[in-house]
């Protein structure tokens, strides 16, 4: 039954219909809601040896980190996974990943500056890196024709990776599945499915292989960071703290900068005793973000043998209001997981960065504001802007 939830168009998506079955049940007997997402204390503050600065290194330390990061890469034991998923809701419904980023220049995308970047790299120093994309069902086609054109931005043949997400049908609050109203076929697929949250490229960057696939390459860290953030490049010095870190007995390195004023989202904060990533949403009522000094960039250092442990994330219910038949608004419910809650069952290390490895693009307003930093950024990577 459930599986005829899956219209052809999307029926080669992954999708699983025992999972959707029981989120629809806990949904409906109130076992998921916005509420109980919320912890149930306060987090603590980050100890000191939870945080290492990497804003303030000497020169000697600096060095020696690079040389270190410059190895693993030139080992070819690094690949990049750049996180191009979800419904492509912001930019007025076009897939962010292929916006012009420089205005009449539609061959300089968020995407192509990010695999030209990524690319250099490994040229400067004479390795191979993988360069993953994670699609979604939404963003997958105007992504492969986009890269079509742009030649992967010079991405070798041999280290280009895609998968995509899975997919889940959305459900109205009593938890009614979308595809089973009687006028479905008059909804479109973005409004019908969802993509279920970036925490899904965890399970699916395994079962889709290719987690097997890097491993084989001898790929043994992967950087993962967001379509629209182009400040989170492949620098040495960032993996060769991550390394540090591992060599410390952590699995994942998370990025972090110092909270500023309009910042939203998630923070870094102790829970059980350990350092996690905290969405904001999961605070407890009267706990503010701004209690917490450091802000997560969602720029994460992970070792393959985190990313090939199953981890029991949290599923959340996330509200959102489609456009219906005749334009009446529709409210819907969608299930998401959070990559970030990786954190919460792996030993984590948190490195402050420098706010210049955070550049996240939202919003076409954004990106107008920030036109002189990005012609800059495609000239630094030898485009004629």
């Amino acid at each position: 039954m459930l599986a005829a939830m899956l219209r052809p168009s999307v029926a080669h998506i992954a999708f699983d219909a025992d999972q959707f079955s029981a989120l629809r049940q806990d949904l409906v007997r109130g076992a998921l809601s916005t509420e109980l997402a919320r912890l149930t204390e306060a987090p603590g503050q980050l100890e000191p040896g939870d945080l290492s600065s990497l804003t303030t290194l000497d020169a000697a330390t600096r060095r020696r980190l690079q040389a270190r990061g410059e190895a693993a890469i030139a080992a070819g034991e690094v690949a990049a996974l750049v996180l191009n998923g979800g419904m492509a809701t912001r930019f007025g419904g076009v897939v962010k990943g292929v916006v012009p980023v420089v205005d009449g220049r539609d061959e300089l995308s968020f995407l192509a500056i990010k695999l030209a970047g990524l690319r250099a790299v490994a040229a400067a120093l004479g390795g191979r890196v993988p360069v993953v994309l994670m699609n979604s069902f939404a963003t997958t086609a105007a992504t492969t024709e986009h890269l079509r054109a742009i030649d992967w931005a010079g991405v070798g043949a041999a280290e280009r990776v895609s998968f995509e997400q899975s997919l889940l049908p959305r459900v109205l609050g009593d938890g009614t599945p979308l595809p089973s109203l009687p006028d479905a076929e008059q909804l479109a697929d973005t409004h019908i499915y969802a993509a279920p949250g970036h925490g899904d490229t965890l399970r699916r960057v395994r079962d889709s292989g290719t987690l097997a696939l890097l491993e084989a390459g001898g790929v043994r860290h992967v950087l993962v960071s967001n379509v629209d953030n182009l400040g989170a490049t492949l620098d040495p010095a960032v993996l060769g703290a991550h390394l540090e870190a591992v060599d410390r007995g952590n699995a994942l390195s998370v990025e972090v900068v110092a909270r500023a004023a309009g910042d939203a989202g998630g923070c870094v904060a102790r829970v059980a005793g350990k350092p996690a990533i905290i969405e904001g949403f999961r605070l407890p009522a009267g706990v503010a973000l701004g209690d917490y000094p450091h802000f997560n960039t969602n720029t994460l250092w992970v070792t393959v043998e985190a990313l090939r442990e199953r981890h029991p994330l949290t599923w959340f219910p996330v509200h959102k209001s489609i456009t219906g038949p005749g334009g009446a608004a529709i409210e819907v419910v969608q299930f998401e997981q959070l990559i970030g809650q990786l954190s919460e069952f792996v030993p984590t290390a948190c490195l402050e960065v420098d706010r210049g490895r955070f550049l996240p693009i939202k919003t076409r307003e954004e990106l107008a504001e920030a036109a002189p930093h990005m012609r800059a950024l495609a000239r630094s990577l030898g485009f004629a802007v």
